[in-house]
């Protein structure tokens, strides 16, 4: 008796209409500066910079930072985004698939501060949440987000990965923890490798038909994604042996 099973796995490029959120600034890299402003804390307690990240498209930004010169800098208007920037209750700062950011945070004392001048560009690192570049105030000049002397830098933790590797956006998304079970036996972080919503109970992948015919073997399988690579893998019995990719 020979055994078939689909295994799924992550792409490299993601692409996908999903957001996530509720991952803020790592407390111990939340440092921006300005030569003319001073130090500004980008994760002051309860009201930090928020990464709201979707899979393969980007995202916005949402919260506040505070300095102590210039009080507290908005990064994005009531509603969330991601931002037209075309009006009074319409901006803040969005983010790209590549990481770049974009869009305008507003400071009651200092003015409109852009984060993608003719000059640069904040940019965020999905892969391991650092920001890096220079934002532009008209009033305040450039805030630095990266730098080395001193040391000191900007991080989310929103592409952080718990155990099992699931990010901390995804989780925060649907709002459970890796080991959280719909009543379906399966744990979110294997629905977070299917792409599946892991609250439905029955939302995993699995083998829904096989043909069998001489001329061809064709496998059907629920659910698909587009942002996900399958692997057909075989072995000779039920209970033993090892799986092996089948060719082709």
């Amino acid at each position: 008796m020979r055994v078939w099973r689909w295994t799924c796995g992550v792409l490299l490029v993601l692409i996908g209409p999903v957001f996530g959120g509720n991952t803020g600034t790592d407390p111990a890299q939340k440092c921006v500066w300005g030569e003319n402003v001073g130090w500004v804390n980008a994760g002051p307690t309860n009201y930090e910079v928020t990464v709201h990240y979707g899979e393969g498209i980007g995202g916005w930004l949402s919260g506040y930072a505070w300095g102590e010169n210039v009080g507290w800098i908005v990064i994005g208007s009531t509603g969330g985004g991601p931002y037209a920037n075309t009006s009074s209750n319409n901006w803040g700062v969005n983010m790209n698939s590549a990481g770049d950011l974009s869009g305008y945070a507003w400071g009651e004392n200092i003015g409109w501060i852009t984060f993608a001048s003719n000059y640069n560009t904040v940019s965020i690192d999905p892969a391991n949440g650092a920001f890096s570049g220079y934002a532009w105030g008209e009033n305040v000049g450039w805030l630095k987000f990266k730098g080395t002397s001193p040391d000191y830098g900007v991080r989310t933790l929103a592409f952080e990965t718990q155990a099992q590797g699931t990010p901390n956006w995804w989780l925060n998304y649907h709002g459970v923890t890796e080991g959280y079970n719909a009543g379906d036996g399966v744990p979110a972080w294997q629905k977070y490798v299917m792409d599946v919503d892991p609250t439905v109970t029955n939302n995993y992948l699995r083998i829904t038909a096989v043909s069998n015919a001489p001329s061809a073997k064709v496998f059907a399988f629920t659910p698909s994604s587009p942002r996900r690579y399958y692997t057909l893998t075989r072995r000779d019995e039920l209970t033993a042996g090892a799986w092996s990719n089948v060719v082709g």
